[in-house]
């Protein structure tokens, strides 16, 4: 089975129709969605992009990213680019998703996209998180303290929480007090945890540290990263502890502007691995989470 383990359902840009026909023709079995945190974006330019990976990259530029990372955020959070803003949801609709996971729950699952800040009460999140959980295919909680702007340490009660119910989350991470990670894993030691794009803005960095932590994967999603990215980070953690992911409907578009649903498909299949661990990449890795968090 092939499992899309990181994907956003914004039907602004890929409805659930075609998404599902790009899936048969890319041979994914399944997806898990989160529902939309922002606007549609333009397309970025595959140049920029390889600037601001080598930027996260380098410890020694780090600080120019974070910069960059700064520069295209208004004081109210929201996303600007080309002298356009494009706003950021401070409390992503959690319901679309349930109703996809009714419909088409043979083909979707959802991860609960929950926001620390997402209200003036944050007793909130947590409300949120066990309104959703009830849905019967909704497999974990996604956070953003990028986008969101919160400290690490306001997401310990939704951490403390998904640890009882043993729930992994997806987070992906900021800079500074925003990539603070070691906050949610001091804290909860047995909480699963899921580092998007691979532990951008931190990559490397990360990856030695999580080595020896079982507990800790990444996904291999979105288009931050490239095929050399990708192969550094299942050498740096092997094949056991990275997700396939997308990061769809965002990046990689075909030439009549819809989606290439197969092109970090194909490099998880040309990394120098063995067939079987391909496909633990694939899906067997989260095909195994889903017995036990169902």
């Amino acid at each position: 089975m092939v499992i899309d383990a990181h994907a956003h359902y914004d039907p602004r840009i890929l409805d659930i129709g075609t998404t599902i026909a790009k899936m048969d023709a890319a041979g994914i079995d399944k997806v898990a969605l989160i529902p939309t945190m922002n606007d549609p974006l333009p397309h970025t330019p595959d140049i920029l992009l390889a600037v601001f990976r080598r930027l996260m990259d380098s410890r020694r530029l780090h600080p120019c990213a974070h910069w960059m990372s700064r520069s295209f955020m208004t004081k109210d959070g929201d996303v600007r680019l080309r002298g356009q803003v494009y706003r950021v949801y401070h409390r992503p609709d959690n319901h679309s998703v349930a109703e996809i996971l009714r419909l088409h729950g043979q083909r979707f699952m959802g991860w609960i996209f929950l926001n620390p800040r997402g209200s003036d009460n944050p007793a909130d999140a947590l409300d949120e998180l066990e309104q959703w959980r009830q849905i019967p295919g909704f497999i974990g909680v996604k956070l953003h303290p990028h986008w969101h702007g919160w400290h690490m340490r306001e997401a310990l009660p939704i951490a403390r929480r998904c640890e009882e119910l043993r729930l992994p989350v997806l987070i992906h991470l900021g800079f500074a007090e925003s990539g603070a990670w070691e906050l949610l894993v001091d804290a909860c030691p047995q909480l699963q945890l899921i580092f998007a794009h691979a532990g951008m803005p931190q990559f490397s960095r990360v990856w030695p540290r999580i080595a020896d932590n079982p507990k800790l994967r990444v996904d291999l999603s979105s288009p931050y990263l490239d095929e050399r990215m990708v192969r550094r980070a299942v050498q740096a953690l092997g094949p056991q502890r990275a997700l396939y992911g997308t990061d769809a409907p965002y990046g990689f578009p075909q030439e009549d502007d819809s989606y290439d649903y197969s092109h970090i498909k194909t490099w998880v299949e040309r990394l120098p691995c063995r067939a079987g661990d391909i496909d633990r990449i694939l899906g067997q890795n989260i095909a195994e989470w889903l017995p036990e968090i169902r």
